[in-house]
């Protein structure tokens, strides 16, 4: 028998390793990120650091789910980030403290409010969709500065209390890691899990064919929502984690430029992966702090690899660690006959 490897071999070996691979890395995630304190014990920065990378894996993870799940581009999904930010912080001021009540009361707060915009938004396709969020954002973010006596303005929201757990405040960064941590596994499990349900597998449906999805009697609207809601409720929690973590907020987080920012993350690591969008998010935070640290022109740097990653490699890292994964499997078969 030939020991050629045919594109066919390559594609049917290649569906049990793509169904391998996200489990494969997951527990690689979960492993290494468990792992890293260990490391990095007697260097807080990178601790913070790697911190600041799992809140923008969550972020990502948000994006994804809804772009990945259902196909909706957001231009525009700092508008949720930013608003947990603000809203976290602002009723930490006013009301308390302890970081399990920000969190839950930013969620309850969030799931309404884009429940009714995104009854609007999701009910328009393609390039509109895109467009409105991007100019919802842009809303939030001059609303920063309309009510600036209680956002404050250019200067951000400052003095914001340290968060409690149990009446104990968290100060230490090894702690702050495993918090921020274990809200990436949970949110990681709920998507993988979401992923492989009938909720998801609707989804997908979704993004394959809408037209098809409603004449086989799906919802699609419906569906489109509460992905949309979904999405939004990570962000929030994402951006109220960022919020306490940090102890203030800018207008920068409602800007444009991190909705742009979010996009790369996700096309980066892989779009509709679930780990994909967690890896570029790692990827890019790491990156963009070591890469400006040497120039100010680190954009045109990560310009460049952003139009590569497109051209070479349209399914990102994750993408291409799947098909070089489901080569090596196929020639080792193909050896072993």
């Amino acid at each position: 028998m030939s020991k050629t490897l045919t594109s066919e071999g390559v594609i049917q070996a290649g569906r049990l390793p793509r169904r391998k691979a996200s489990l494969v890395a997951a527990a690689a995630v979960v492993a290494i990120g468990a792992c890293l304190p260990l490391f990095v014990s007697g260097e807080p920065f990178l601790l913070m650091l790697a911190s600041h990378a799992v809140i923008a894996a969550l972020v990502a993870l948000s994006l994804d789910m809804l772009t990945g799940n259902t196909g909706l581009l957001s231009f525009g999904h700092a508008a949720w980030y930013g608003f947990g930010a603000y809203l976290a912080g602002l009723v930490s001021k006013v009301l308390t403290s302890d970081i399990v009540l920000l969190v839950l009361i930013t969620a309850a707060v969030t799931v309404p409010i884009a429940g009714l915009i995104g009854a609007i938004l999701v009910r328009q396709i393609g390039k509109t969709f895109a467009i409105l969020t991007l100019a919802l954002s842009q809303i939030m973010f001059a609303a920063v500065f309309v009510f600036s006596d209680i956002t404050g303005g250019e200067d951000g929201l400052q003095g914001v209390a340290i968060p409690t757990f149990l009446g104990i405040q968290i100060s230490r960064p090894d702690v702050w890691y495993w918090i921020l941590y274990g809200c990436l596994i949970l949110a990681l499990a709920a998507a993988l899990h979401i992923r492989r349900s009938p909720l998801g597998k609707a989804w997908l449906a979704i993004r394959e064919n809408t037209e098809r999805s409603r004449y086989i009697g799906l919802n699609v609207s419906r569906l489109k929502l509460l992905s949309y809601v979904d999405s939004a409720l990570l962000a929030a929690v994402a951006g109220a984690l960022f919020v306490l973590f940090n102890g203030a907020a800018s207008p920068d987080l409602l800007h444009w430029f991190e909705s742009g920012k979010m996009l790369m993350y996700v096309v980066l690591g892989g779009v509709g992966t679930i780990i994909g969008p967690i890896l570029g998010a790692v990827v890019f935070t790491f990156a963009e702090h070591y890469v400006s640290s040497y120039t100010d022109a680190w954009l045109i740097y990560f310009g460049g690899l952003f139009v590569l990653i497109v051209i070479v490699a349209p399914g990102g890292l994750f993408g291409a660690a799947t098909q070089l994964w489901a080569r090596v499997s196929a020639s080792h078969r193909e050896g072993s006959r």
